[in-house]
């Protein structure tokens, strides 16, 4: 079975195979390739101060998604020798397959990207890989599944990034319209400002065309599928995946995750309340 690094397939996700119908044949036409899920470009947020906006959701979710009884292997199997059966029912293979979606997910937990956002859309990439798979043709499920989970993950993303590039772009092209135009621009509390504060006003940040255009050429080199950082580190994902027991037939308390990573008495739990903290938060900005 020939392997293809995570980056690799995303950049040819975003590139060449956007449209189901050419992934699919893609997928046709390398049934025995498998996707390498490593993550990359990893940086930390400040987890300062972020508790107060974190919500139960998706601590909730996860223990549901790992308590819930799923089918076997025998009855997978079965499953698959009736797959052409028009009365089939896919509800118990989207359940078996929900762990997977929510363990890819945390690769993609990226700036300005909210966590169950992404949960949401590899759902519909696993519904569209029960849709499109052909037991004959496409190799083991699971393994295809995973191809079609990422697709719909990446695309979500690339799409959100394209929309606030849009947005910026619209803004700088009114900035250049209306530069040099007289404006009224007075801050709300500037009789109350302190001696000595320093309030920046937008003509300030854009003194002329030139640091518009400068700013536009930023927005395209940094508002980037590519250059969005991940907000969990591999460490965060190897705890979470074991806490739940997504990828393996148990879940580990937190004790004996600290066994299997060799981690110090205590700092499993907290790195895995960091990575919750992350996971909780609402949706960040992507910013320049």
């Amino acid at each position: 079975m020939k392997n293809i690094k995570l980056k690799d397939l995303e950049k040819l996700i975003i590139e060449k195979y956007f449209e189901d119908e050419k992934f699919k044949e893609f997928l046709n036409e390398n049934k025995d390739l498998k996707v390498e899920t490593v993550v990359e470009n990893i940086k930390l947020k400040d987890l300062e101060d972020l508790e107060e906006f974190t919500e139960e959701t998706v601590i909730d979710y996860l223990d549901e998604i790992a308590n819930l009884e799923v089918m076997s292997e025998e009855a997978e199997k079965e499953y698959f020798k009736n797959f052409y059966d028009d009365n089939r029912d896919d509800e118990e293979l989207i359940v078996k397959y929900l762990g997977e979606v929510a363990s890819i997910a945390f690769n993609y937990t990226r700036d300005g990207i909210a966590y169950m956002d992404i949960v949401q859309e590899g759902t519909v990439g696993l519904m569209k890989a029960i849709s499109n798979y052909n037991p004959e043709n496409n190799g083991e499920f699971k393994n295809y599944c995973i191809f079609w989970i990422i697709k719909e993950m990446v695309m979500f993303i690339q799409n959100k990034v394209e929309d606030i590039k849009y947005e910026f772009k619209n803004y700088f092209k009114t900035k250049k319209e209306n530069f040099g135009k007289e404006h009224n621009h007075k801050h709300e509390h500037e009789d109350e400002q302190e001696a000595g504060e320093v309030y920046l006003k937008e003509e300030d940040l854009l003194p002329s065309i030139e640091a518009i255009e400068k700013r536009e050429k930023l927005v395209e080199k940094k508002i980037n599928f590519f250059n969005l950082n991940n907000r969990l580190s591999l460490r965060h994902i190897d705890i979470l995946n074991l806490y739940f027991g997504f990828g393996s037939d148990k879940r580990y308390s937190i004790y004996e995750i600290e066994e299997k990573l060799n981690l110090e008495k205590g700092q499993g739990e907290t790195l895995f309340q960091e990575a919750l903290i992350i996971l909780s938060t609402v949706e960040g900005k992507i910013s320049l």
